[in-house]
């Protein structure tokens, strides 16, 4: 599905994405919602800042409170890194495998339900915590426990 849009328009919307991750992330990316399925991912404010601070500073603390969606909004934003950027190695670190191979899922489920045509690279090996697209960027879990 081309979302009714012409070669020139899906190229344009390739650019825009490829340029502002929180463009991606509010036009393309869904989220699983425990009710509702998959729905399009809406961005709070604090959500936009906080991608923008990884764009604009290289190190950045995050001090925040369970259930605020940030690491929904981060996973969101590896997989912008990670579609958008080549050779991008992107490491989560949890103290459970199970926490940090949870959010490898969720960007997973995020490049496989953006559209076709802005999939410009391919999950080209996929394992259970761990896969790599065909432009060489990859992402893993891992924990700081030997489990």
């Amino acid at each position: 599905m081309s979302y009714g849009l012409t070669k020139e328009q899906i190229k344009d919307e390739v650019k825009k994405c490829g340029k502002d991750p929180v463009y991606f992330i509010t036009n393309f990316c869904k989220i699983s919602h425990p009710d509702r399925g998959l729905i399009p991912f809406s961005l709070y404010n604090y959500q936009i800042q906080t991608i923008k601070d990884f764009e604009d500073y290289r190190f950045n603390i995050v001090l925040k409170a369970r259930q605020l969606g940030l690491s929904t909004a981060v996973a969101g934003y590896i997989a912008w890194m990670l579609l958008f950027r080549r050779q991008k190695s992107v490491l989560v670190v949890a103290t459970k495998l199970d926490v940090a191979a949870n959010l490898v899922k969720k960007v997973k489920k995020m490049i496989k339900y953006a559209p076709e045509w802005l999939r410009i690279a391919n999950i080209s090996i996929d394992n259970r915590n761990s896969f790599e697209l065909d432009n060489g960027s990859w992402i893993k879990a891992s924990s700081t426990r030997s489990e």
